[in-house]
């Protein structure tokens, strides 16, 4: 896999329930006011993201789609920094409540709480 590669190609997705369940079993967590980030290391060479945007905290797919959108341009642009992870990104409830600016800052915020920890 070519890591210049900004693309979010296939290898690069959660594809599938059983990828999720094993995040999901033992994983560490980060969050904020917004985010829950679960995260476990896997053995691929690369990192993998997941997202689940859950319709009770943003009604709308107009901003369920936009959410993603933000959160797979910040996986693309920081996937050389990330390692072999597996992670899933969840959305809290407070999310449906804030402008798109504090979303974005809570965002790179998460991405950057996850480098320090994982160094």
């Amino acid at each position: 896999m070519k890591q210049s590669s900004f693309k979010f190609q296939r290898e690069l997705r959660l594809l599938n329930s059983r990828d999720y369940s094993r995040v999901f079993d033992k994983a560490f967590k980060i969050n904020n006011k917004v985010f829950t980030l679960l995260v476990r290391e896997n053995d691929l060479g690369h990192p993998r993201l997941g997202l689940v945007i859950a319709k009770k905290n943003l009604k709308f797919a107009h901003q369920r789609n936009w959410v993603k959108r933000i959160l797979r341009e910040a996986f693309r642009l920081n996937q050389s920094s990330l390692k072999s992870y597996d992670m899933v990104i969840l959305t809290r409830r407070d999310i449906a409540v804030l402008p798109k600016t504090d979303i974005i800052h809570l965002r790179d915020d998460l991405f950057e709480r996850f480098r320090k920890r994982c160094k």
